[in-house]
């Protein structure tokens, strides 16, 4: 079976380093960049079937990527992400995620919606 190709997208190394420790302990090949532009252009290279965003980054927001990710694929797009207000889920939603996972987050709880949105 072929491995599932996930980028994952945040400013923070430490989380960079974590998620892609877990899932790529869990079988999955992954990706990683500091800033919404350059998850963008990795995105139009590459096959991803998921992308992972955090909404506040450099160069450009999680939510403006995934608006122009959202234009051209169908990708799930998952927001990990600090912000926590109901206009800010809003916002997400409203751009092309699929999902919202708040920080700090359980790795386990990552790793289960990770599964259920690539069935």
């Amino acid at each position: 079976m072929k491995r599932k190709r996930i980028l994952i997208a945040d400013d923070d190394d430490a989380i960079l380093s974590l998620i892609s420790l877990v899932l790529n302990k869990e079988g999955f090949d992954t990706d990683t960049v500091s800033n919404g532009k350059d998850a963008l252009e990795k995105k139009n290279k590459n096959k991803y079937d998921l992308v992972i965003l955090d909404i506040v980054m450099p160069l450009m927001f999680g939510t403006d990527a995934a608006k122009e990710i959202r234009q051209k694929t169908d990708c799930p797009i998952m927001f990990l992400t600090a912000r926590s207000t109901d206009e800010d889920k809003l916002e997400a939603y409203g751009s092309g995620g699929d999902d919202y996972l708040q920080k700090p987050f359980s790795t386990i709880e990552l790793l289960l919606r990770v599964k259920a949105l690539l069935k």
